[in-house]
């Protein structure tokens, strides 16, 4: 019959599977098109843990099209001999061998058994969710003057640069802070004439150690 449903069209997926979208979107053979509500299915497949956003469109007269756009891993966290990748609201994508996907290093984090699609549970770590977002504004190039942010102290939130200048950042207006970094280490090396060993950028004269 004209508009029942024939095929499904999948596209943008690379790590949700044809077959897990198929059976997330749940519609049953013989079903036609005007039997299909877009809306419900898109909010259907925005659940799944790793798909950030869906489009659902007919395609006459006997096809729907899905196109999905999955999370994009934002750092990374140690965990054993690898490293898990994790999206900007914190759900883990999946996990690499190595560090060569140029993501900022997150440490501090203790995850005993991870799974894929399961978000990362901040605890006593308050600040997890500001500094995901905060990293997720910083360009490539802003982010390469450090090598990792350490949310291991619930009050304190620490970053070491390349150079290995540890930074404490505290709670709150990292996204400041962290614009603030290259400034004041440049300041500190020209009156003193070296790399300091930390930066207290919790308070607003920056105490330093060389």
């Amino acid at each position: 019959p004209l508009f029942k449903l024939q095929r499904v069209e999948i596209s943008g997926n690379e790590r949700v599977s044809f077959e897990e979208i198929l059976r997330v979107a749940d519609i049953e053979q013989g079903t036609t098109l005007w039997q299909v509500n877009n809306r419900i299915l898109k909010k259907r497949l925005e659940r799944m843990p790793l798909i950030k956003s869906a489009q659902v469109s007919y395609v006459f007269p006997q096809a729907l099209a899905i196109d999905v756009k999955e999370k994009e891993p934002l750092v990374l966290i140690p965990y054993r001999e690898r490293y898990l990748e994790v999206s900007k609201d914190g759900t883990i994508l999946g996990a690499v061998d190595g560090m060569g996907e140029d993501l900022p290093l997150i440490t501090g984090i203790v995850i005993d058994e991870p799974f894929i699609g399961q978000k990362v549970d901040e605890g006593d770590i308050i600040y997890l969710e500001e500094i995901l977002e905060t990293i997720s504004t910083m360009s490539s190039q802003e982010l390469s003057f450090f090598s990792d942010f350490k949310v291991e102290d619930p009050l304190n939130l620490i970053v070491y640069t390349i150079d290995g200048t540890e930074i404490w950042l505290g709670t709150e207006n990292y996204r400041e802070k962290l614009e603030e970094v290259p400034r004041v280490i440049m300041e500190i090396k020209r009156q003193k004439g070296e790399e300091p060993g930390y930066i207290d950028l919790r308070v607003s004269h920056f105490p330093s150690n060389p």
